[in-house]
């Protein structure tokens, strides 16, 4: 049993970091990708494939995680000994950055987020979730404010983002985001 679980999990991330490549070349070239050119890729069969990810959108949501996974560590660890906000500000101007070069996923995307379970799903909810870390500690630190709501803020970031049409460059996005990221600052702090 614990060999058929490492092998799926084996598969999974696979699959995972093939669709990653795939996707990247497709935003890069401005084409889709199939599920079936991926599960070539990745050397394993369709089935195995729909196994995991029953949709190109669950396979995009996965991608989309594992490269929040890497834009986390990356801050936290260029942040490390700066406050919760600045550590917050550094997140979400990463996670933008990202998330305006792969405008090919981010349509994948932009669909499941403006739908009824936006705020339910697997991406968000990890968002929520590192947004929370932050908030938690920026509340313990002083830097911000008590009534932040972490989903909130995953709305709001989520939101500017969807709102971004393809070709255009985000600056009216990130200025946006940051007179959000302005407003979680405790004004305490400063009187």
């Amino acid at each position: 049993m614990a060999r058929e679980r490492a092998d799926r999990k084996r598969n999974r991330d696979l699959i995972v970091r093939v669709a990653r490549d795939a996707f990247a070349r497709a935003d890069e070239a401005g084409e889709a990708v199939s599920m079936n050119e991926i599960a070539r890729a990745a050397n394993v069969g369709p089935a195995t494939l729909y196994r995991h990810f029953a949709t190109r959108d669950e396979l995009a949501d996965a991608v989309y995680q594992s490269k929040i996974d890497d834009v986390t560590v990356r801050v936290l660890e260029a942040t490390r000994d700066e406050d919760a906000l600045t550590r917050l500000r550094a997140w979400v101007s990463e996670f933008v950055t990202f998330m305006l070069a792969t405008r090919g996923m981010m349509d994948t995307l932009r669909a499941a987020w403006q739908s009824a379970t936006a705020a339910t799903s697997p991406t968000a909810a990890k968002i929520t979730g590192i947004l929370e870390g932050f908030v938690t500690a920026g509340e313990a630190d002083g830097s911000i404010r008590a009534d932040v709501d972490p989903a909130d803020l995953t709305i709001a970031v989520l939101a500017l983002l969807s709102a971004t049409p393809p070709g255009d460059s985000g600056a009216r996005s990130m200025r946006l985001l940051r007179l959000v990221m302005d407003g979680l600052e405790d004004a305490s702090v400063n009187t």
